[in-house]
């Protein structure tokens, strides 16, 4: 693919899937989800990826707090550039958190392109007109695998089971994030 096809297609790939941050109150709650029940379990050998990882949120939490392998995959050039950024920020600002932050592994590409074999939790943020143009990711995930879905459902997947439904209160308008295991 030459630099104008690749350029195109990564605008094309942005409109289709906009940044849109998960909530920090929510993010700990589901992080609080998958430790109780999903059985995460702080330096582990587990791993989590954030299909989609925007501005590096997930993965930057997951790292800092249970620090355990986690990797974003985003095909936004920027985005990418502001998660080094924040990383990098925060190696500064305290060198305790330099050994957590390694764990993460920040990938520029398109996450219909990646397999998730490899993978304990699969955080994803996606608009369900997206959805449909997943299942051959999806089902490269090993059984048993968790997959989070932050504000949407994931619908018409047959091999995944929906096992939790959080329910969040941000600026009394109800947020839902989806839990599901994959069998």
């Amino acid at each position: 693919m030459d630099k104008e096809e690749k350029e195109y297609y990564d605008i094309s790939s942005q409109s289709a899937l906009p940044f849109l941050e998960s909530n920090k109150k929510v993010l700990k709650e589901i992080f609080k989800i998958l430790e109780k029940k999903f059985h995460l379990k702080a330096y582990s050998d587990q791993r989590l990826i954030d299909l989609g990882s925007g501005n590096g949120a997930v993965i930057i939490y997951c790292s800092l707090n249970y620090n355990i392998k986690s990797i974003g995959i985003e095909i936004n050039s920027n985005l990418v550039k502001e998660t080094e950024r924040r990383i990098q920020k925060l190696k500064l600002q305290k060198k305790s958190l330099r050994k957590s932050l390694e764990k993460i592994n920040l990938i520029r590409g398109d996450l219909f392109k990646v397999s998730l074999e490899r993978f304990d939790f699969i955080y994803i943020f996606s608009l369900p007109t997206i959805q449909k143009y997943l299942n051959h990711v999806f089902i490269t995930a090993k059984n048993n695998t968790i997959f989070i879905s932050y504000k949407y459902p994931l619908k018409n997947f047959p091999f995944l089971k929906e096992v939790q439904v959080l329910k969040t209160k941000i600026n009394k308008k109800k947020v839902l994030t989806f839990f599901y295991q994959k069998f």
